[in-house]
This record gives C-alpha cells, structure tokens and sequence, in this order.
C-alpha cells in the first residue's frame, strides 16, 4: 500500500469522482482505478473483499467508496469517503429538480442520456475482464460463474 493520504486528498479524490463518474455499477471501474491504480492505496484483494461487501448491501457504490475510505485512514477515511462521493449527486439533484421537466424535453439532454448509458455499457465489461483475470478459475468456479 501506498502512502496515506490526507484527509484532504481523500476527499477531493472522492469527490471528483462523484462528480465526474455517472454513478451504478460502472462506477466500481473508476473506483478501482483510484484506489488501485493512481493512488495504490489498496491491493486487487483487498478491493475485490470491499467490493463484495458492497454488493451485499443496500448502495453497492457508496459502501465500496466507504470501504476504501475505511482501509486506508479508519473511520474517518470512511466518513471523509462516503460524504465526498455523495457530495456532487445530492447538489446536482438539488440544482437541477426545479428545471427537470423543462430540461428532460430537451433533445439535447437525451443525446447526453443515451451517450452516458452507451458509455455504462462498456465500463461494465471493463469491470467483468478486470475481476475475471483476477479470479484462479477452476470448475467450480466456471460452473457458479455461469
């Protein structure tokens, strides 16, 4: 593992990809890249252990943020984590709610729309290459894969 990063770092790391990241599942491809990748705060293990905590709980993305958040600075990690990954959506839902119906009419924001939802398609298959090499795969694995 990395250095620690301050809780500065930890925060604005968090919240730019709130902000930038189009949230659901495709987001645990950027997630990874944070934490594995740019900062190397945790190992493939340990992500794929945080990940699966993740999926067995109500906001699979906010939880892995949390998780990350938790290895590397404890249960302030977790708190800095969890508010800055949540930060960017609840000020744009806040923003945008009272010009919704004005701008869900716009052809222009169902270009944008349906280029995000192209977009969630190829990080998802990222994701499934990135934590299918990962996995020693034996028969019993294939079959509970399959």
């Amino acid at each position: 593992m990395a250095s620690t990063p301050t809780g500065k770092e930890l925060f604005f790391s968090f919240f730019r990809l709130g902000l930038t990241a189009y949230g659901g599942p495709a987001m645990v491809a950027h997630i990874r890249e944070l934490a594995l990748n740019r900062h190397q705060w945790l190992d493939d293990k340990e992500f794929r252990n945080g990940l699966a905590l993740g999926q067995v709980t109500p906001g699979p993305i906010i939880i892995t943020a949390t998780f990350v958040g938790y290895m590397v600075q404890g249960l302030t990690g977790a708190v800095i984590a969890t508010i800055a990954i949540f930060t960017p959506s609840f000020l744009l839902v806040v923003a945008v709610a009272p010009i919704f119906d004005r701008l869900r009419s716009s052809p222009y924001f169902g270009r944008i729309t349906d280029g995000i939802l192209a977009s969630f398609v190829g990080l998802l298959l990222f994701v499934l290459i990135k934590f299918a090499t990962a996995v020693p795969w034996d028969l019993l694995r294939i079959i509970i894969g399959l």
